[in-house]
């Protein structure tokens, strides 16, 4: 076991080495180092510094095994550099060892992105089922996006290309709808994902919905012809906007 004056010797030759400049008070323990290195660590990803962002949440596990938070910071970084299967890896350690909703939403996205629909619906909907109103309401965009990932899922089940009989029956649909409209209740600006919502009352048979849906997707991009082009062909067909719930 290492004496306290050896643990104090490495601290202050690891300040010095990094030119970390402490303030507030003297740092005496590997678990206050590496509560610092964490900070330090999110905020060079703020900024956009990745690889110093990851050294400093490296340097914090070396100092402390169990700063699990590190393993959270660690798999947000991978996601920045597109490795994704590292950023799961991350993510679940830090899930394994805490109680945080918010790391199983970016579980979910990473799933998401190997296409693992699985396990993505599995973390996403442990995720926003277990956040707190507080919570959804202080990581409001994460949520918006959430709900806007299952929903894709479920659309992605079905060809959305063809048309068939049985897809006024569809559940997927059904549920993807319900998920698009919780997503665009945070933020009904999102033109892309209207038009999929459209597209989803399309295979529904719900016309009306859909022409809503292009109408308002064309107020938010009126230089985009497909959307002023599906509501003439709707209005044609004789659909009446009728409001879509978001």
């Amino acid at each position: 076991m290492e004496s306290n004056k050896n643990i104090q010797d490495k601290i202050n030759d690891f300040l010095k080495e990094n030119k970390i400049n402490v303030k507030g008070g003297t740092i005496t323990s590997k678990k206050q180092l590496s509560s610092v290195l964490n900070n330090l660590a999110m905020g060079d990803l703020e900024k956009g510094k990745i690889e110093k962002a990851l050294y400093f949440a490296e340097k914090a596990i070396e100092f402390d095994k169990e700063s699990y938070y590190s393993y959270f910071i660690k798999g947000l970084i991978y996601r920045q550099l597109n490795k994704t299967k590292e950023a799961i890896e991350s993510f679940e350690v830090y899930c394994k060892n805490t109680s945080d909703p918010l790391a199983h939403i970016y579980i979910g996205f990473s799933y998401a992105q190997l296409n693992d629909v699985e396990n993505a619906l599995d973390h996403l909907r442990i995720g926003e089922k277990n956040l707190s109103k507080e919570e959804k309401e202080k990581n409001i965009s994460l949520i918006c996006a959430a709900y806007e990932c299952i929903g894709n899922i479920y659309l992605n089940k079905e060809n959305i290309v063809e048309f068939t009989e049985r897809d006024k029956y569809s559940i997927n649909y059904k549920t993807a709808v319900r998920y698009y409209k919780m997503s665009l209740k945070i933020n009904r600006k999102n033109c892309d994902l209207i038009n999929k919502l459209a597209a989803c009352y399309c295979h529904l048979e719900d016309l009306n919905k859909a022409l809503y849906c292009y109408e308002q997707a064309a107020k938010i991009s009126p230089d985009n012809t497909m959307y002023l082009e599906a509501i003439k062909e709707m209005k044609e067909e004789g659909a009446k906007s009728e409001p879509a719930g978001f």
